[in-house]
């Protein structure tokens, strides 16, 4: 996929008040939402990541699956821009969270599948780095128990994104609309 040259971008959720929140939230131009096997609420929790990979108290990590809520396991998780526009992800801080932490982390284009990586984040109280290469073009990304299991329990502390990198197609299609205007422009 090349080398974009863009910068990338920290998302850190530290602006986040610590709280719980119901079923989304958005932050900094991204939209989180959690869905349940049940047919109630799920909570996303917000609070300090002090002694999983920080000292520091206003480093905020977000839990998925706790606090629990009685007959609603926490079935999957989606990751957006809030604005609708691509985005290339470069990684995720994951942590273990209080359940199973066997993740399938999958990248969406136009509502499809593009691929996924499986990721076992089980390492109590600590957060692992997760890199992707060639994640480019994403409208979405979904993370979900790889076990097909309905307890999904994880925290995410940071992610690291940058603007998508067009595809050739596009670069291609912009090249000819320009010949085309100029063309149009010498008649």
């Amino acid at each position: 996929m090349g080398s974009s040259g863009r910068a990338a971008t920290l998302v850190t959720f530290d602006n986040l008040a610590l709280a719980i929140y119901q079923d989304s939230f958005s932050d900094g131009g991204w939209t989180i939402s959690a869905t349940s096997g049940g047919s109630g609420s799920v909570n996303l929790g917000v609070e300090s990541n002090v002694g999983l990979q920080s000292s520091n108290v206003s480093d905020h990590v977000v839990t998925f699956g706790f606090p629990f809520v009685a007959g609603n396991p926490l079935t999957e998780v989606r990751i957006s821009q809030t604005s609708g526009q691509p985005f290339k992800l470069e990684g995720l801080s994951l942590g273990d969270g209080f359940g199973n932490s066997n993740l399938r982390i999958e990248a969406y284009l136009g509502g499809v599948s593009a691929g996924y990586a499986a990721v076992d984040v089980n390492i109590f109280n600590s957060v692992v780095p997760v890199t992707f290469t060639g994640w480019d073009n994403l409208d979405e990304i979904r993370i979900t128990n790889s076990t097909g299991g309905a307890d999904l329990n994880f925290d995410l502390d940071d992610m690291t994104v940058a603007e998508a990198v067009p595809e050739p197609a596009s670069i291609g299609l912009l090249g000819l609309g320009a010949v085309a205007f100029l063309r149009r422009r010498r008649k």
